[in-house]
């Protein structure tokens, strides 16, 4: 962890590291989304993109998380 914070790494906003990362406290309350919908980042089995439009932050529908 020390290695990362040297190197300017920031922590992800998703999964919520401790407070001893050097951010602030981490929040109760869940990621927010964006106020647009985009297509999921996800693939089906067959290989195509999937087509569910989401507001997770992470780009990614209920399915594909």
């Amino acid at each position: 962890m020390a290695e990362a914070i040297k190197a300017g790494l920031q922590p992800c906003k998703i999964c919520k590291p401790p407070a001893a990362y050097g951010a602030a406290t981490p929040s109760p309350h869940k990621e927010q989304g964006t106020s647009q919908t985009a297509q999921c980042k996800g693939f089906t089995k067959s290989g195509t993109r999937c087509k569910h439009m989401t507001r997770i932050a992470n780009g990614y529908c209920y399915q594909h998380q």
